[in-house]
């Protein structure tokens, strides 16, 4: 339960951060918002990944032995 809460907040602080700076870049460097935007991308893509793989890891029936 503890790792939900860590996991959680620090989304919570990534997505703040995120919107901070594109905000403060203000369109002046279009190139560090897209890099910003595709690094960040690319994070979420692997941390959903990697959720869904612990999901079906967990939620696998036990086979039956022989």
């Amino acid at each position: 339960m503890c790792s939900v809460l860590f996991i959680s907040i620090g989304l919570v602080i990534a997505h703040v951060a995120l919107a901070a700076a594109v905000f403060a870049l203000d369109g002046e460097h279009p190139w560090i918002v897209a890099l910003l935007l595709s690094w960040y991308g690319i994070a979420m893509t692997g941390f959903i990944a990697a959720i869904w793989v612990h999901y079906k890891r967990s939620t696998r029936r036990a086979e039956p032995s022989h």
